[in-house]
C-alpha cells in the first residue's frame, strides 16, 4: 500500500493483462472471420496486443470523453506508420531512411501534448511492423481493420472494467499516506536506537529523508486528485482537503525534527525509551496509543537540558498533530461542487505525479556556446537525439545481424522515452540490458517448461504483462525482465525459439543501449547536476514567494486568506518533490558517481528550508493583528531567499551543513512557548541560517 499510492500500479498491471488477453482473443476471432490464414492470425494477434499495451497506458483518465478523444486517433497514427512502412518496404535503403524519419517524428510530436507521446509510439510501432513483416498493399486494409477493432475493445474496457474511479483512488492514496506515515515512524525509531555517528545512524537518517519525501509525494497526489469533485470527502472542499494535508505535513516535520534533535543529544535512557514507545505506537495501524503516550515525553524532559526539552516538545507536538488529522476521512458517493478557482500544485499525468522529463525540459543542455541544437525545444532536441541514435543503431546492429538489427534500434529508441537527463538515459539503458540478461535466463527455463502447452504459454504471456506493468515504476529492469520472458514464449509459439536467437537479442540490445548512452552524453546532453541546480533555485524561489505572502499577511491579516498561504506552501512542497525526484538517484553510489553523501546533504538542507518555511507559515497564518516588526523580519529573509534562488555555483554540496539543521540560532529562541510571534521569530532565525548555508 505504501509503495503504490492510489493503487495505480496494481490497476495498470491488471488493465494491461486484461486488455492484452481480450484483444488477443478478439484478434484471433477476427482473423478467423476474415480467413487470414496462419500467418495472418499471428499478425492480427500481435497487432491487437500492441494496441492493447499502448492503450492501457494512454487511456487511464476517469473521464470517458477524454479517453474516447485520445483513442480516436490510435488507428490514424498506427495506420500512418503501417502505410508508410508498407510503401517503403520493397526498397531496403528507403525503408531504413524511413525508419529514422519515423523515429524523429515519433519523438518530435510529443511537443503537442501527452496524447502525442502515445501517438508517436503508435506511429513507430506501425512502421516497425510493416517493415519487419514485409506487409503488402493487399494485406493493408485487413490490418487497419484489426487496429480499429483492437482500439474499440481497449476503449470499452478502459471505460468500464478498468475505469479509474476518483473516489476510490483518493481513498487508496489516503491509505498509502497512513502506511508511509508508519514507515516514517519506524525509520525514526531506528535512528533513536542507533549509536550516534555509526553507519546504522547514517542509514536510518537516509531512511527518514526518503520516508519523509514519500509522504510528501502522497500528499501532493491527494492534492492533485482533489481537483476532481467526485473524489472529495463528504462535506469537504478541495481547499479544506489541502489544509488538512498541510497540517499533516507540519506534524510530520515536527516528528522528523524532534527525532533528529533527540538522537543528537545525551538524553536520559528513560526519555529515549518513551520516545521509542510513542513512535512504536504511531507505527501501528491504530495510532491512538501514540496520542496517549506522547504527553509523557515533555514531562520526563522537564528537568533535562533545553535541547532535550525542545526535542521532546517537537515529538509531542508532531504526534499530536499526526494523530488528530483525519487522513482517512469518510468519502462521499455523491458528486459535489468543487471550487472553480482551485488549481492543484502538481497536475497529475495519467493519474501520477509528473516525472523527470517535466523537470529536465526546463534546463538548458551543455554546449550552448557552439551547438545551435541546444536552442531547440526539449522535444525537438530529443527527436534529434533519437534520429542520430537510430541511425547509429541501424549501422551497428546490422554489423551484428543483418536480419535482427531492429532490436538495437528498439533499445536506442526507448532510451529516450520518459527520460530527461543524460544520467537518466544512461541508467535506463543499463537497466534494459540487465533486464534483458535476466529475462533471457528465465525465458529459456519457462519456454522449455511450457513447450507444447498453448494455454500455459498464453498464461505466462498474460502474467508477464501484468508483472511488467505493475513493477515498471519501481524499476525499468523489471519490466524488461518480464517483457523478455513474454518474447521467449512468443518465439516458442511461432516455432522460432532458440538459445542462439535470445543471445543475439542480448547482443543487439547491448549495442543499442550503448548507442543511446553515447548519444545522450554527446548530443545536446542535459546534465543532472545542472538540473539539480535549476530545480534547487525553483525551490528557493517558491520559498521566497511564500515569504512574500506571509509578509503581506503579517502587515494586514485580513488581506491574505489562509487558502492563499496554503497554495504557496504546497507549491514549495511540489518544487521540493521535483528536486528529490531528479537528485535522489545520485544519493546512491554509482559507477560514475562517488559523492552521494554530498548530494544527500544538499537535498536534506533544502528539505529543511521548506519544512522551516512551513513552520513559519503555520505561526504567521494564525496572526489576527498586524505585526509590523515581524513583517519586516520576514521581508529580510524573503530577500535572502531570492538571493539564494538566483545564486550560481559549481553544483557542489555546501561546505558544511548544521548537524541539527533547523535548530534555532539564538538560545533564547529555544524556549518552549505558545506565543505566536516568538514561534515565528524562532522559525525565521532557523530559516535565515539555512538560507545562508545553502548560499
Amino acid at each position: 500500500m505504501a509503495s503504490d499510492p492510489g493503487l495505480g500500479r496494481l490497476q495498470l498491471g491488471l488493465a494491461g493483462a486484461g486488455n492484452v488477453a481480450v484483444c488477443m482473443v478478439v484478434g484471433y476471432g477476427l482473423a478467423l472471420l476474415l480467413h487470414a490464414g496462419a500467418q495472418g492470425t499471428v499478425v492480427f494477434m500481435l497487432l491487437s496486443s500492441v494496441v492493447a499495451m499502448i492503450g492501457t497506458n494512454a487511456l487511464v483518465d476517469h473521464r470517458i470523453r477524454a479517453n474516447a478523444i485520445t483513442a480516436a486517433y490510435f488507428p490514424l497514427a498506427m495506420g500512418a506508420g503501417i502505410t508508410a512502412g508498407t510503401l517503403l518496404a520493397p526498397s531496403q535503403p528507403a525503408s531504413l531512411v524511413g525508419f529514422v524519419v519515423v523515429m524523429f517524428l515519433a519523438v518530435w510530436m510529443r511537443r503537442f501534448g501527452l496524447g502525442y507521446f502515445f501517438y508517436g509510439f503508435m506511429l513507430w510501432n506501425g512502421y516497425f511492423f510493416a517493415s519487419f513483416l514485409k506487409t503488402t498493399l493487399p494485406a493493408l486494409p485487413a490490418m487497419l481493420v484489426a487496429i480499429i477493432v483492437a482500439t474499440a475493445v481497449v476503449l470499452l474496457l478502459s471505460c468500464t472494467v478498468f475505469r479509474r474511479h476518483p473516489r476510490r483512488t483518493l481513498a487508496a492514496v489516503f491509505r498509502s499516506m497512513s502506511a508511509r506515515q508508519r514507515g516514517l515512524a519506524r525509520a525514526c525509531i531506528a535512528l533513536l536506537e542507533a549509536d550516534p555517528g555509526s553507519p546504522g545512524a547514517d542509514r536510518a537518517s537516509l531512511a527518514i529523508f526518503r520516508a519523509r519525501a514519500r509522504a510528501t509525494e502522497a500528499a501532493l497526489m491527494s492534492d492533485g486528485w482533489a481537483a476532481h469533485a467526485p473524489a472529495l470527502p463528504e462535506g469537504w472542499t478541495a481547499s479544506t482537503l489541502r489544509a488538512r494535508l498541510l497540517e499533516l505535513q507540519l506534524g510530520l516535520d515536527r516528528l522528523t525534527l524532534g527525532t533528529r534533535r533527540l538522537a543528537a543529544t545525551d538524553a536520559a535512557p528513560a526519555i529515549r525509551a518513551a520516545a521509542v514507545e510513542a513512535l512504536g505506537a504511531l507505527a501501528t495501524p491504530n495510532p491512538a496509543r501514540a496520542r496517549e503516550a506522547a504527553p509523557a515525553l515533555p514531562e520526563l524532559a522537564s528537568a533535562a537540558p533545553l535541547s532535550v526539552q525542545a526535542a521532546a516538545a517537537d515529538l509531542h507536538r508532531g504526534i499530536s498533530i499526526v494523530t488528530s488529522v483525519p487522513n482517512r476521512p469518510v468519502l462521499s458517493r455523491t458528486v459535489q461542487e468543487n471550487e472553480p478557482q482551485f488549481v492543484p500544485a502538481a497536475g497529475l499525468v495519467l493519474g501520477q505525479l509528473p516525472g523527470i522529463p517535466s523537470v529536465a525540459s526546463e534546463v538548458d543542455p551543455r554546449g550552448a556556446a557552439w551547438n545551435p541544437l541546444t536552442r531547440l525545444q526539449f522535444a525537438t532536441r530529443q527527436a534529434v537525439q533519437v534520429a542520430v541514435a537510430g541511425t547509429l543503431a541501424i549501422l551497428v546492429g546490422s554489423l551484428i545481424s543483418g536480419q535482427r538489427y531492429y532490436w538495437a534500434v528498439i533499445a536506442a529508441f526507448v532510451s529516450f522515452a520518459g527520460t530527461g537527463t543524460r544520467f537518466d538515459t544512461t541508467r535506463k539503458s543499463l537497466l534494459r540490458v540487465a533486464g534483458t540478461l535476466g529475462g533471457l535466463v528465465a525465458g529459456v527455463v519457462v519456454a522449455r517448461l511450457t513447450n507444447g502447452n498453448l494455454f500455459a504459454a498464453l498464461a505466462v504471456i498474460v502474467a508477464s504483462i501484468f508483472c511488467g506493468n505493475y513493477l515498471m515504476r519501481i524499476s525499468y529492469a523489471y519490466m524488461i525482465f518480464f517483457l523478455t520472458i513474454m518474447l521467449s514464449e512468443l518465439y516458442a509459439l511461432l516455432g522460432q525459439f532458440s538459445d542462439e536467437l535470445l543471445l543475439l537479442r542480448l547482443d543487439e540490445t547491448a549495442a543499442g543501449a550503448a548507442v543511446g548512452i553515447a548519444v545522450a552524453l554527446l548530443v545536446t546532453p542535459v546534465s543532472t547536476r545542472d538540473t539539480i541546480k535549476v530545480v534547487q533555485g525553483s525551490v528557493l524561489a517558491a520559498v521566497a514567494d511564500l515569504l512574500g505572502t506571509l509578509h503581506d499577511r503579517a502587515l494586514d491579516p485580513a488581506s491574505v486568506s489562509a487558502n492563499a498561504v496554503d497554495e504557496r506552501v504546497i507549491a514549495a512542497d511540489n518544487q521540493l518533490r521535483r528536486l528529490v525526484l531528479v537528485g535522489e538517484p545520485l544519493t546512491r553510489y554509482q559507477i560514475w558517481e562517488n559523492r552521494p553523501r554530498a548530494i544527500r546533504r544538499r537535498l536534506t538542507l533544502v528539505a529543511n528550508i521548506v519544512a522551516t518555511a512551513r513552520s513559519l507559515s503555520d505561526a504567521a497564518s494564525r496572526l489576527r493583528q498586524p505585526d509590523v516588526e515581524l513583517a519586516a523580519e520576514i521581508g529580510k529573509v524573503a530577500d535572502l531567499a531570492r538571493t539564494a534562488a538566483g545564486a550560481t555555483g559549481d553544483g557542489a554540496a555546501p561546505a558544511a551543513v548544521p548537524v541539527l539543521a533547523g535548530e534555532p540560532l539564538d538560545p533564547s529562541a529555544r524556549a518552549i512557548t505558545q506565543n505566536l510571534p516568538t514561534q515565528a521569530h524562532a522559525a525565521l532565525d532557523r530559516l535565515q541560517a539555512l538560507l545562508r548555508e545553502i548560499t
